[in-house]
């Protein structure tokens, strides 16, 4: 698993590629998040567009994170999700649960009415 992060207005993107099937990735990914969380880097985006395949194990992981930023006070969405993954997150009904963006600008951008984390 590789991530790749950058900084928009106060907004963390982090763009993920690999898959995210189970330790380690999840592992991963956990850490990562949580690394952002310690440092006040609290409006997060996970860009999903080189995710070639997610399990159960990896939705649990993402919602675990969502629920770990939201407890820190910030909030975390994702941008890029192809046909696939969208279908688990339809079928789970956590489209509802989790901010889904078309684009990571678009996705940044949802923060700018909040209060800076």
């Amino acid at each position: 698993m590789h991530f790749v992060e950058r900084l928009d207005n106060g907004v963390i993107i982090i763009s993920i590629k690999g898959k995210l099937t189970g330790p380690p990735e999840t592992d991963l990914l956990c850490e990562r998040i949580q690394s952002k969380i310690e440092e006040g880097r609290l409006h997060i985006v996970l860009n999903l567009k080189h995710i070639n395949w997610m399990s159960s194990l990896g939705v649990g992981a993402l919602m675990k994170n969502l629920r770990n930023v939201r407890e820190a006070g910030g909030d975390l969405r994702l941008t890029g999700l192809s046909d696939k993954i969208k279908d688990i997150f339809q079928i789970t009904k956590l489209i509802g649960v989790i901010q889904i963006y078309d684009s990571d600008v678009e996705a940044a951008e949802s923060f700018k009415d909040e209060p800076k984390a």
